[in-house]
């Protein structure tokens, strides 16, 4: 474990705004990025992946197609508006869902995912070529791409500044990166309550406006495009879904829970593709239009490489 401090304004905080699994997020006090300090050192970090410790595991990816495809048509309909075809990467590709969409609207596609069994899932069950290692200059032979996108990562990066710089490096020149990350630097602390959990370690890093561009700056792209979705009616959801479940789930007996399993699948199926439209719709649908200063929001954030 190692302290460390912003890494944006090398400033020490004792600002402690988030505690979790034995973990402190501090708030820089000049750009408001929320960091991990003390945080475990790299090879802790890589384990987590390597050997599927992460608060989500490679079986619930697989199994989350239909919310993936939903999210990936989503993406790929504004990413469109930006480049129309050419190779695409994907940094934590997950099960590789959205790749596989990606190849449908005509693009060239290739990941890149630390768990082993997803990145086994995406080059053999998907065809698509994926490598397990973190992204670097030697990343696919040397190849460069016309896009790189990611979703729900920018928090997970040990070295976000470097990350971002090697992702600018790899793409041609006038490339896109598109990614989505969330603002919780930003975020009043009235609203942490809606949130059932941090992912501390997975999240070494939150990021709000303002440390997103410096992000952005020092790794030399140009902003073209921020979309941004409030993500209160979400969770508020998910919380109402919580509390019903917890009395349910204390109640059932092991008749009802056999009867439960027992189910037939297309009936369990139909039920989780309304879960997934309505997660869908609270999301970037509804939540396009309740945006607010301090709230919690999802960010896309569309740029360009320099040249």
């Amino acid at each position: 474990m190692e302290e460390i401090s912003c890494i944006f304004c090398g400033i020490y905080s004792n600002n402690i705004v988030i505690s979790e699994n034995g973990y402190a997020g501090k708030k820089c006090r000049i750009c408001g990025l929320i960091y991990v300090s003390p945080r475990p050192s790299k090879t802790e970090i890589a384990n987590i992946y390597g050997h599927d410790n992460a608060q989500l595991s490679a079986q619930l990816h697989i199994e989350q197609k239909h919310a993936k495809n939903l999210q990936a048509h989503h993406h790929l309909a504004l990413l469109k508006q930006y480049c129309k075809k050419g190779n695409l990467l994907e940094i934590g590709a997950g099960a590789g869902y959205f790749l596989a969409e990606a190849k449908k609207y005509g693009f060239e596609p290739f990941g890149i995912e630390l768990n082993p069994t997803q990145a086994y899932f995406i080059t053999n069950n998907l065809g698509i070529p994926c490598q397990m290692e973190p992204i670097s200059p030697n990343s696919f032979a040397n190849m460069k791409f016309d896009i790189i996108y990611h979703c729900d990562v920018a928090s997970h990066f040990y070295d976000p500044i470097d990350a971002f710089t090697t992702m600018y490096n790899k793409l041609k020149s006038g490339g896109i990166l598109f990614f989505e990350t969330g603002n919780i630097g930003d975020v009043d602390k009235r609203y942490y309550r809606l949130f059932e959990h941090f992912q501390y370690p997975d999240h070494l890093f939150f990021f709000g406006q303002k440390s997103l561009y410096n992000l952005m700056v020092q790794a030399g792209f140009e902003i073209i495009a921020y979309y941004r979705y409030c993500i209160i009616p979400q969770l508020l959801f998910n919380k109402v879904l919580r509390l019903i479940r917890k009395p349910t789930s204390q109640k059932k007996t092991n008749h009802q829970k056999t009867y439960i399993t027992n189910k037939k699948s297309f009936f369990k199926n139909y039920i989780k593709q309304i879960y997934n439209y309505t997660q869908h719709t609270l999301r970037y649908k509804i939540g396009r239009y309740f945006c607010k200063k301090n709230s919690p929001e999802t960010i896309i954030i569309v740029a360009r490489k320099k040249g």
